[in-house]
């Protein structure tokens, strides 16, 4: 992946590459807590989220009272964005499972954190191949082992650095078949890098993905965007997410992302999907989970065949 120069704007330093990602962390926390204090049917059901968790949260998760200062108190504004991991797994674990129909027998996680699909659903037959920073490879890994969880063989850890590692080498050296249809998901990601640096990552997933691979990921709205009443909400998870290191720092609009982050025509939009369709269609009209945050959209990719 092409160096920036001298003269290029640099991107805000991202800690996580130093200890771990603590959003991903935040990540689990959500969907551990999904299962905890919410009402079946679950949004998306993740029993093992909870051994990722780390002391100081699983304190909180294992008292009712720390719980709701948590909840209704410290973050109250930023409970909306709890929803949004809930729901844009759920969106993209959709997808993949009508690609498995198709069959796609390869799913790579970019920016996997603590995802534990691996051990989740074993009945689709996919090889998964986890890409994300060595130290929350690493993480992952200590976690495991204090879980007592061994790896599942259909598991490929992936050390990857989106700003500075080539991604088809690493892949391949993982045992990835560049010549098997594949689907990726890019959920979680995109947001923490620059434009330059999410562009090149599509034209490398086009170039190791054979034609009809596809992939999932979801992008922060452009701040024009924002619908008023949500702007403090905006606000807040930027200054939340930037205070621990791992600052947001690329946007769009939705009316123009299907062309922005496809300039060379490689992908068709498959779905561009609002805030809004993940509501009616993952939430309905439960009021147990908090009210899901409309910030991120969802974009759905499919490889072109020649």
């Amino acid at each position: 992946m092409p160096q920036a120069s001298a003269n290029m704007p640099q991107a805000p330093v991202n800690r996580a590459r130093a200890r771990g990602s603590r959003t991903a962390e935040l990540v689990a926390v959500s969907r551990a807590r999904h299962l905890l204090r919410h009402d079946r049917p679950y949004v998306l059901e993740d029993p093992y989220a909870i051994h990722f968790v780390g002391n100081r949260w699983r304190r909180v998760l294992d008292s009712l009272v720390l719980d709701a200062l948590f909840a209704k108190v410290l973050v109250r504004r930023l409970m909306p964005i709890t929803t949004q991991h809930l729901t844009r797994a759920r969106f993209a674990e959709d997808c993949l499972e009508e690609a498995a129909r198709n069959g796609v027998t390869q799913y790579v996680i970019l920016g996997s954190g603590f995802d534990t699909f691996a051990c989740r659903r074993p009945d689709l037959g996919l090889t998964v191949f986890e890409v994300d920073l060595a130290a929350t490879v690493d993480l992952k890994r200590e976690r495991l082992a204090n879980a007592g969880m061994a790896c599942p063989d259909s598991l490929r850890f992936v050390p990857f650095d989106f700003e500075k590692d080539e991604l088809g080498t690493k892949l391949l050296a993982a045992g990835f078949d560049s010549g098997k249809v594949s689907f990726f998901n890019w959920m979680g990601v995109t947001y923490y890098l620059t434009r330059g640096a999410i562009l090149d990552s599509l034209d490398r997933l086009a170039a190791v993905g054979a034609p009809g691979s596809e992939v999932v990921f979801d992008y922060l709205i452009a701040d024009a965007c924002v619908p008023p009443e949500d702007r403090a909400l905006f606000a807040s998870m930027m200054a939340f997410v930037e205070k621990r290191g791992e600052p947001m720092i690329s946007r769009f609009d939705p009316a123009e992302a299907g062309t922005v982050l496809n300039p060379r025509g490689v992908w068709e939009v498959v779905r561009n999907e609002s805030p809004a369709e993940h509501r009616r269609r993952y939430l309905g009209e439960r009021t147990d989970v908090p009210p899901l945050a409309p910030i991120t959209w969802s974009l759905h990719l499919r490889r072109r065949k020649p």
